[in-house]
């Protein structure tokens, strides 16, 4: 299929309603919209689901700068279709293998960090455009730090607003537990512990934690949390989480990502639900 004939397409399905954007056999199209991550080098790449027959539009919205995408080379499995020096069409011409994850690059030049993707293949799921934008800053950031830090000098029997859940993050090495989670309106705060679970293992870090709910035209939003940590014991560490749940949106789910591994998307509760 030529690149216009793609663009069609493309349009027609994000003209569709969210609802409907499922084509007969084919995968569910999702609309997504990221927060650039502040060090994109210290956390895991973003990920986008691509899938054969469907075009995914990546864009870049200002003040982020213009990059050049880099694919690993030889890659011939995937085509990049320039639409401006922001948005570009991601085309595979076959699946890829389940579990691999090709590297895309958005290099903006000497002296700052690109931003970095995987191309993924997910059975059921595919990303039919996807905006990367940067987080705007909030004049409650100030007082959302002081309570954080504040909440992570409280002894944790201080603070218990929800019972407590134990989640595996690196089988075997590592477990979080979240402790509490306290809501302010729509902004919350949530306190988690990390232990090791292997005395010769290096330990785990979590190094980001990422959000996504659904706005109220069924899209996607994902960002990242800001994220305190506090002192370490001997074979624990707490951390507090802070994010603002954007008006009309609901499902707010959270992904605890060490450096070199992203977690997959959880609920957080609310405080009229009860962790089990």
């Amino acid at each position: 299929m030529r690149s216009g004939s793609w663009l069609l397409f493309l349009s027609l399905l994000l003209s569709a309603p969210a609802a409907a954007r499922q084509p007969p056999g084919g995968p569910s199209l999702r609309t997504r919209t990221l927060v650039a991550p502040a060090r994109p080098g210290e956390v895991p790449p973003l990920a986008l689901l691509v899938a054969v027959g469907v075009p995914t539009l990546l864009q870049l919205e200002a003040p982020l700068p213009l990059s050049t995408p880099r694919l690993p080379v030889g890659e011939a499995r995937i085509r990049l279709v320039p639409l401006s020096p922001s948005s570009w069409i991601l085309l595979p011409s076959t699946p890829l293998a389940e579990g691999e994850q090709v590297p895309l690059t958005l290099e903006v030049g000497p002296g700052a960090e690109p931003l970095r993707f995987t191309l993924a293949t997910r059975r059921g799921e595919a990303d039919v455009r996807v905006r990367v934008v940067r987080a705007e800053p909030s004049p409650e950031d100030a007082a959302a730090q002081a309570l954080a830090l504040h909440l992570l000098a409280t002894p944790p029997s201080r603070v218990m607003l929800a019972q407590p859940r134990a989640a595996a993050l690196d089988p075997g090495h590592s477990r979080a537990r979240l402790e509490s989670v306290l809501w302010m309106g729509p902004r919350f705060f949530a306190t988690t512990s990390v232990r090791d679970g292997q005395k010769r293992a290096p330990p785990w870090r979590l190094v980001q934690v990422r959000l996504r709910a659904i706005l109220a035209d069924g899209s996607l939003l994902e960002w990242p949390a800001r994220l305190f940590t506090g002192t370490s014991g001997a074979k624990r560490r707490r951390h507090v989480f802070t994010g603002l749940l954007p008006e009309s949106a609901s499902h707010l789910e959270l992904a605890l990502d060490g450096a070199d591994t992203p977690d997959d998307f959880q609920p957080l509760p609310r405080e009229e639900e009860t962790l089990p």
